[in-house]
């Protein structure tokens, strides 16, 4: 943009690659707040809020960058292949094109202008909610339609699209229907609220409760544990060798709060029948170990 001869970088150009300063100057509010709960999108709220949070103020890129670290430490990764160009791992989270995509629509298409709402991600036990301030702009009826639609952010939308970080315009709702479908999932839902103006969606998944059980008569893991809180209890079987106390198995996962890992962790672990105690019939004893039971084995194996 030009100001009396002087190249001046636009607006969309500082919400995408500003420094923090600038960001800050342009809007007085987070980009994003990710919040991490230990409980489902319909239970009462708990005396704990959340069990991790990330509130980003830095410009979209990096705010994605943050996102995608927070994302891939809790959600559990299996192991697919090598690629034979890098020879990197290929173990991305099931659905990650899917989460992507709603991740992106947030930071796209959210209204920059409204200084009061943050975008917000809240990862229940039973799915994600992706929440946005500023409703579509399309109609509602037409959203899942292929083609192109007016949209709020074009210079933004369009620098996404051309580094490949999300779908090609008037595709990427109905590609996340069709994938999270085929995961097994019931089909993502969609709320644009234009008297509130904002924009939902929700992907869910199924409770964790019989996430991790043994598939019958079969000895092997009937599925990779989804969800939030089994993202945890996934780092809790892998770091678990052996037999080991409560202090150990929370020094070995670098967490400072007791509660928090009593309750977000061990607790879950212990409920799915993925950890047994050693004294089962002394559960306060000072000489209590934690170890895996056989299904928790096979869930490590799985996963390694």
């Amino acid at each position: 943009m030009k100001d009396g001869g002087e190249l001046l970088p636009t607006r969309a150009a500082v919400a995408l690659f500003g420094s923090l300063r600038g960001v800050r100057n342009l809007l007085p509010r987070p980009i994003l707040d990710v919040q991490f709960l230990g409980y489902g999108s319909g239970d009462a709220l708990p005396e704990t809020r959340w069990i991790d949070r990330l509130v980003s103020e830095v410009n979209i890129v990096e705010t994605w960058q943050q996102l995608l670290a927070k994302y891939l430490f809790f959600m559990p990764k299996s192991f697919r292949d090598i690629d034979p160009a890098t020879l990197e791992r290929r173990d991305a989270p099931a659905g990650f094109r899917v989460f992507r995509e709603a991740a992106m629509n947030l930071l796209i298409h959210q209204d920059y202008g409204d200084h009061s709402r943050k975008a917000v991600i809240q990862f229940f036990t039973d799915g994600v909610r992706f929440w946005n301030p500023g409703d579509s702009f399309g109609d509602e009826a037409r959203l899942l339609e292929p083609g192109e639609k007016e949209v709020r952010n074009p210079a933004i939308a369009m620098a996404m699209r051309r580094i490949a970080m999300c779908e090609q315009a008037g595709t990427g709702l109905r590609m996340m229907q069709r994938e999270w479908q085929a995961l097994g999932h019931a089909a993502p839902t969609h709320v644009n609220d234009r008297a509130r103006k904002s924009f939902e969606t929700f992907l869910p998944e199924p409770r964790l409760a019989a996430a991790g059980a043994l598939a019958p008569d079969t000895g092997q893991v009937a599925g990779h544990v989804t969800g939030q809180v089994a993202g945890q209890v996934l780092s809790l079987i892998r770091g678990l060798e052996g037999e080991m106390s409560r202090g150990e198995l929370q020094a070995a996962l670098g967490l400072v709060h007791r509660d928090h890992f009593t309750t977000a962790y061990l607790h879950p672990a212990l409920e799915q029948g993925l950890v047994e105690l050693t004294i089962p019939d002394k559960p306060r004893s000072s000489k209590q170990r934690y170890r895996l039971t056989e299904q928790g084995r096979a869930l490590k194996r799985a996963n390694e």
